[in-house]
């Protein structure tokens, strides 16, 4: 018996009853109406706790028990970091043709494997396997999780539901760094091993959850001689991802170069480094979402994009100045630098939500948007190069030499994303519009 298919569609939030009080004011700030979105903003939720104790506990792990240096953990998360960049569009085509909720599970319960072998590593190249398959589905994950928040939210939510995701993850990560924290202070391989495991049992749950969302069919493989263009064939669409991914130099230029500036070449208190990363986590859980309201069009992406641009070679500057300061001033002038770089951040990665997905074909978001990805190489590899060593060789000018980037930003945005709009080919409107969800 055929089974028949209920066309569903995303709930706008004005049908949704309005419930008043400050609980479920700030219920709302934090979650999306309740549904699909809000699954999804569980899942993250979740995921976050795993990860802000692997990446704050791991490391002391294996250089404190397994007995690696420093620099092998760090070569092991860069080689992870640096492959991971390749598998995107595999792992969108992946979650293109066979529905990017199965696909997205199936990469969870890949990290929960690597997670668990995690216990088991006991030498460098050990170690080199777990990290590179950590982080291949880590990646791969990311990516076909883009391609479900399409296909259950639609096209007018997606935005909106990442901007929700994020705030929550941001919050999750510090909140089990603080944990993961306390791990460390009881210094026990049984206590070490317990983040591992956790982590593990966590992504696995995570997987469940992804199974309850309502299915999103996969995009037929199309005749050879009807196949539109890959997306690495897509030369406007990777500007646009070139171009926007220097912008995400700006959070490692906050949590890696500011902090070591302040204590290097400035006067302020070396404690103002954690009251730094306070604000601006606050700010990201407490922004985000309402930030990222108007970039779900190109043109309202494109200018949040222009707007980062600006804050963000603002930022750069005003630190040149900052070694000369007296210890008071530094510490207020470095304090609104901070803010400063977190608005960039904020406006920063919702411009990249709204590019990444709009100039998208909808019948190849998952492709798209592993794609779009590769963008961020530049800021992976070069990015904490460039703003450690660039300031302390060169002094407040090296801070002009970043802020430079970011006003080339500013200069090529617009032209590169009037390129990627002007080759769009003109399609109907998305099948996700209306959300295909299986009994």
């Amino acid at each position: 018996m055929p089974v028949r298919r209920a066309r569903c569609r995303p709930v706008p939030s004005s049908e949704v009853p309005a419930v008043s009080g400050p609980i479920s004011r700030l219920t709302s700030r934090l979650l999306p109406d309740p549904g699909p979105g809000r699954l999804l903003v569980l899942c993250t939720a979740v995921a976050s706790l795993g990860n802000g104790l692997y990446v704050t506990g791991g490391a002391v792990y294996f250089v404190h028990v397994v007995g690696l240096s420093p620099g092998q953990v760090g070569i092991g998360m860069s080689l992870a970091g640096v492959l991971a960049l390749f598998t995107g569009v595999p792992a969108g085509q992946l979650a293109d043709r066979f529905g990017p909720r199965g696909t997205t599970a199936v990469f969870a319960l890949g990290k929960a494997a690597a997670l668990a072998a995690a216990a088991f590593v006991h030498s460098f190249a050990a170690y080199l396997v777990m990290a590179v398959v950590l982080g291949l589905a880590e990646q791969s994950g990311h990516v076909a999780r883009g391609a479900l928040v399409t296909g259950v939210m639609g096209r007018e939510g997606r935005v909106r539901l990442s901007a929700y995701m994020r705030s929550v993850f941001n919050g999750g990560f510090s909140l089990a760094s603080l944990a993961a924290g306390l791990v460390i202070a009881l210094d026990s391989e049984t206590a070490f091993l317990s983040l591992f495991w956790g982590n593990a049992l966590a992504m696995v749950l995570v997987a469940g959850l992804y199974m309850r969302l309502p299915e999103v069919p996969g995009v037929p493989r199309e005749p050879r001689g009807k196949r539109q263009r890959g997306a690495l064939r897509d030369v406007p669409y990777l500007a646009v991802a070139q171009v926007s991914g220097i912008v995400r130099i700006g959070p490692t230029a906050l949590a890696v170069g500011l902090p070591l500036w302040l204590v290097v070449h400035t006067d302020a208190p070396r404690a103002l480094a954690a009251w730094i990363m306070l604000v601006n986590t606050l700010m990201v859980v407490a922004l985000q979402v309402r930030l990222a309201r108007d970039a779900d069009t190109v043109r309202g992406a494109a200018r949040l994009q222009r707007l980062t641009a600006i804050v963000l070679a603002a930022a750069c500057a005003v630190t040149a100045f900052t070694g000369a300061m007296p210890a008071w001033a530094a510490a207020a002038v470095l304090l609104a630098v901070a803010v400063l770089f977190t608005f960039g951040e904020i406006w920063g990665e919702a411009a990249r939500w709204g590019l990444r997905y709009e100039l998208a074909p909808a019948n190849a978001q998952g492709q798209y948007l592993g794609a779009f990805a590769t963008g961020d190489a530049f800021a992976l590899i070069a990015g904490p190069t460039l703003v450690t060593l660039v300031p302390d060789r060169l002094g407040g000018p090296g801070w002009l030499v970043i802020g430079a980037l970011f006003t080339g930003v500013l200069l090529a945005g617009g032209p590169v994303v009037r390129w990627a709009e002007r080759t769009r080919v003109p399609e109907p409107e998305p099948a996700a519009e209306a959300m295909t969800a299986r009994a």
